[in-house]
């Protein structure tokens, strides 16, 4: 039986960023990425890399340890997902 996909972090990310009452260009200043990159991952079409999650961690929304093993457990439960040969609907973590 598959597993639902769970949530791309860059929903927990958009979350944050309204939380705050941020723009994505500020977000983006803010982390010192592009505002595609940042559009990127708020959007769940980029992962959460290495630098991004110590940007993350920097302006202090929780640690790099964090963002690493949320896209990490994303990205295993869409390899699973493909390797069972389903497809569904996305599920919060």
């Amino acid at each position: 039986m598959s597993e639902r996909i769970r949530t791309h972090p860059g929903a927990n990310l958009k979350d944050c960023l309204e939380a705050e009452g941020w723009s994505v260009n500020e977000f983006a200043d803010r982390l010192e990425i592009s505002r595609a990159t940042a559009s990127r991952l708020l959007n769940g079409r980029q992962g959460i890399s290495p630098e991004v999650a110590l940007a993350l961690e920097r302006i202090g929304w929780s640690n790099a340890e964090f963002w690493m093993r949320r896209q990490a457990s994303y990205d295993l439960s869409v390899a699973r997902n493909r390797a069972e040969g389903g497809a569904r609907e996305y599920d919060d973590v």
